[in-house]
């Protein structure tokens, strides 16, 4: 109870309305030892979601909570961390509070700034984020987008794009999620194809482009030695390679944060875009979704966001133009695009935006006194023996109002898996969705 009124008293702090999930609460009031036994053998203070056992997309929360006074040292770090590992259970209201703890405050003349970039914007018009994205990617050979690793609404955007862009010529779908480790060609999901994909929006990016018949291309730097640019540089020489060896391909790059920046801000770090440039000769497409989400990237960001939204609503990812010309809310001007999405609404305690690709909500009922998650996975990618590799389709341990759970699913055959909070499996049941 003490973790838990203390974290209460630190999203207080930080000017939030404590809108937390339940279900999130509700492991941080666990015992100290059951969260101990939870977390088994692992010792470590990474916060992931490999178990001896496989995947366990609760164990980074028990490890966050257990571990919270240590790792909490490192307070940007920890909250970072924290998201991430409640994107993996699609808790994004407690990611809308945990974000903000991650986020310094703002200076008045910080804060005097983002009033006046707003105030600025008296001309602009909007355009559909998807349209607009499209008419302009048929006539580029490399198109890079970006992420945050807490918000798979990003995720969900880039599956939406994937269709039309194979049908544009596009062959190839390269993103740094990927296990850029293994020799054999990635041909399915599941935890071997890397850890990022885990998460059930990213599962669902790759199992589309795989279905639609891209190449997987997995291009993140394996040398651990490498600092900052040389990392950069890696990712980069290896999309370059690609397009040398294949003079014809078109690629979609769907990477994390700042690497689609196709300019540096200082000699300390160099984008992989803008290494990209350099050693292919391309001049990339490059689209930010990141930097005008809720939460932003960083407080500035964030508040930029929150004025701006307030000012501008919006109600679809959108681009905002300026003399037909598609403006940087935030003024950096570092891509070619930058999409604005609209402030996350809740359904049945699940984020509107899974809808998005045309995901059907089905409802589920717990079947278990002790259900705690829910999750979806499709019945051919399901057995015994890989279940421990295997990636959900979608899994929320959020109920609604009614005490339902809500599945966004596409059409296929599904085997509904039942688990407590300490995630023992109680059952499943097999569904069809048309």
């Amino acid at each position: 109870m003490g973790r838990l009124l203390l974290f209460l008293l630190l999203l207080v702090t930080a000017g939030s309305r404590a809108q937390v999930s339940s279900s999130f609460n509700e492991l941080r009031n666990m015992q100290k030892a059951d969260l101990r036994r939870n977390i088994g053998s692992d010792s470590s203070l990474f916060i992931n979601a490999y178990g001896k056992n496989g995947i366990n997309y609760l164990l980074p929360l028990y490890k966050a909570v257990y571990y919270e006074q240590i790792l909490r040292k490192d307070t940007l770090g920890y909250y970072m961390d924290l998201s991430a590992a409640l994107a993996l259970v699609g808790d994004m209201r407690s990611i809308n509070e945990t974000r903000k703890l991650s986020q310094e405050k703002l200076s008045s003349g910080e804060l005097q700034e983002t009033r006046k970039l707003v105030d600025s914007l008296k001309a602009i018009v909007y355009d559909d984020a998807r349209r607009y994205i499209l008419s302009k990617t048929r006539n580029n050979r490399v198109v890079m987008i970006n992420e945050t690793a807490d918000n798979p609404l990003h995720r969900v955007f880039t599956t939406s794009l994937l269709e039309e862009m194979y049908n544009q010529g596009f062959r190839y779908f390269a993103t740094d999620l990927l296990n850029s480790n293994t020799r054999r060609s990635i041909t399915k999901v599941d935890a071997n194809a890397g850890y990022g994909i885990i998460e059930p929006n990213a599962g669902e990016l790759v199992r589309k482009a795989l279905e639609l018949g891209f190449t997987l291309v997995a291009y993140e730097d394996t040398v651990r030695s490498h600092n900052v640019k040389q990392r950069e540089y890696a990712q980069a020489e290896t999309l370059a390679a690609l397009v040398k060896k294949d003079p014809a391909a078109k690629i979609l790059v769907h990477a994390g944060y700042s690497h689609v920046q196709e300019a540096a801000l200082s000699d300390a770090f160099i984008p992989m875009a803008a290494y990209f440039r350099i050693i292919a000769g391309i001049d990339p497409l490059t689209i930010n979704q990141a930097n005008m989400s809720e939460g932003g990237t960083n407080s500035f960001e964030a508040e930029v966001y929150r004025q701006f939204i307030r000012k501008h609503p919006v109600n679809v990812p959108t681009v905002a133009l300026l003399d037909n010309a598609p403006v940087d809310i935030t003024g950096m001007i570092l891509n070619d695009i930058y999409v604005i999405h609209p402030p996350v609404k809740f359904v049945n305690e699940r984020p509107g935006w899974m809808a998005l690709t045309g995901k059907k909500e089905i409802q589920v009922a717990a079947a278990y006194k002790s259900s705690f998650l829910v999750q979806a996975y499709f019945l051919k990618e399901y057995s015994d023996k890989t279940l421990s590799a295997a990636v959900p389709a979608d899994q929320t341990y959020t109920s609604a109002s009614n005490g339902l759970y809500y599945l966004y699913l596409r059409k296929g055959t599904y085997r509904i898996v039942f688990r407590d909070k300490n995630y023992a499996l109680l059952g499943s049941k097999d569904i069809e969705v048309n």
